[in-house]
């Protein structure tokens, strides 16, 4: 007898298993498509939230030697005119000629600014305002119960009940030592949280035996 043959015959894909192969890849490619833009996006602010960091930090080291060279204003005055949790107003010769600059550090909203005044006439005198004032860092979260400056006097670090000094400071020839405290964050609806910059400065020109 003639052998019988043998129909192997493989079974091919349905329409409704096709279909639900396409649902699962695209479902695959939008949630890695998804996953890689989230990645992106974090990797992308981090970079971004490290550079203004560093610019942060440089606005710092600029404030800190402007302070550090506070010195007796060209019309007599005391080196340090007001000292206040959010604004600092000294004399220093910031731009190196021969002329000491009234220099006013304070926050707006935000933003760290800087105003300067030159001195004029003989004797020499400076203007009531700032005249002219510029941006030194952005995206600042300091609050009222974190002041921006914080001061003490010749007794510090023995004597910590009395200092930080109250402010606004009344007798500002007491100051020695002078703290910038910066609460950073580019975005604080993103993490991570604020950055805290801090950095201590002393006035070399104000220096007594302490």
């Amino acid at each position: 007898m003639p052998g019988k043959k043998k129909n192997f015959s493989q079974p091919g894909l349905t329409i409704v298993e096709m279909l639900i192969a396409m649902f699962i890849f695209i479902l695959v490619m939008v949630g890695s498509v998804y996953l890689l833009s989230q990645i992106y996006k974090r990797y992308g602010f981090a970079m971004e939230q490290g550079m203004s960091v560093n610019e942060t930090q440089r606005a710092i080291k600029v404030i800190v030697e402007e302070i550090r060279r506070a010195r007796q204003a060209d019309s007599g005055a005391y080196s340090i005119a007001s000292a206040d949790g959010f604004s600092f107003v000294y004399y220093s010769n910031i731009d190196d000629d021969n002329a000491t600059e009234r220099v006013h550090y304070y926050l707006d909203g935000e933003t760290i600014k800087k105003g300067i005044a030159e001195p004029s006439g003989t004797p020499p005198a400076y203007p009531a305002g700032d005249q002219s004032v510029s941006v030194i860092a952005q995206h600042i979260q300091n609050t009222a119960d974190e002041p921006l400056f914080f001061y003490y006097n010749s007794d510090y670090p023995q004597d910590e009940v009395s200092n930080p000094l109250t402010v606004p400071v009344a007798q500002v020839n007491q100051i020695r030592l002078v703290k910038v405290d910066i609460f950073f964050n580019l975005d604080p609806y993103r993490s991570p949280d604020n950055v805290r910059l801090e950095s201590y400065v002393e006035m070399r020109n104000l220096k007594d035996n302490w």
